[in-house]
């Protein structure tokens, strides 16, 4: 009887044990096979345990809740069509809202760009780190999509040392928080495509309440030149590249 026991016992947590954990759609991924471990998993794939555990927070602290089958996330996330080029690791007391407000995404946009995220986002831990913007790398420098809007500086000072006045027809963008990393893009040239139209303007300034994680703004002679009816449009989704990461 007792054989008995502990065979049905022991039946029971093998069938736990091998119940894949929820799949994840980032990228890149690893399914696991039979013989693997935490540790052989990172030491080939160029990870530490931590940064392995933080892509992963369904994985126990004892990493024995693997199963064959299971996919594995192997990084923070992805961009659309891109790869993940900011991250953010979560502290303690963080919420999805609160992330998404700091980095300048919506929280739509985080779990897209994040999926291992649960819908709830209860499944947050201290230390994971977290994609919270993507971009396309090319030869000449690092292309997004957003929406680019415009506005009238009318000679203010922009956020980019040395704080020179900016007026409505100079060749300046104001990026988005999401991409302004304390003004590390400022004095930089980036270029602006809408349709078949291409500029080249510099960073000068910061748009906080740009629309969306890689929204811009540009000034009424910037917009001009890719949209003519920009005043009806109000706002036009184009791309744009920057020479550096973010």
């Amino acid at each position: 009887m007792l054989f008995k026991t502990l065979f049905a016992l022991l039946s029971t947590a093998l069938a736990v044990s091998a119940t894949p954990l929820e799949a994840r759609s980032c990228s890149p991924t690893y399914t696991m096979k039979a013989g693997d471990t935490c540790s052989a998993i990172a030491t080939a794939k160029g990870l530490t345990l931590a940064q392995l555990y933080s892509y992963n927070p369904s994985i126990n602290s004892g990493c024995t809740n693997l199963a064959i089958g299971e996919v594995l996330c192997l990084g923070p996330g992805r961009g659309s069509g891109g790869t993940c080029t900011r991250t953010y690791t979560v502290k303690s007391g963080d919420t999805c809202s609160a992330i998404a407000a700091q980095v300048g995404l919506t929280v739509s946009q985080l779990l897209t760009l994040n999926p291992s995220i649960n819908s709830g986002c209860t499944n947050l831990g201290i230390g994971q780190v977290l994609c919270v913007t993507g971009g396309t790398s090319s030869g000449s420098g690092y292309t997004y999509t957003g929406i680019a809007t415009y506005y009238t500086p009318n000679g203010g000072t922009g956020a980019c040392p040395p704080y020179n006045s900016l007026g409505n027809n100079d060749l300046i963008v104001a990026l988005g928080s999401g991409h302004w990393n304390g003004g590390s893009h400022c004095g930089e040239t980036m270029t602006v495509t809408y349709g078949s139209k291409t500029i080249n303007v510099v960073v000068q300034d910061l748009c906080p309440g740009c629309q969306g994680a890689n929204g811009i703004d540009l000034t009424p002679r910037g917009i001009s030149k890719l949209d003519s009816n920009y005043v009806n449009d109000g706002k036009i989704t184009v791309t744009w590249t920057l020479p550096t990461l973010p």
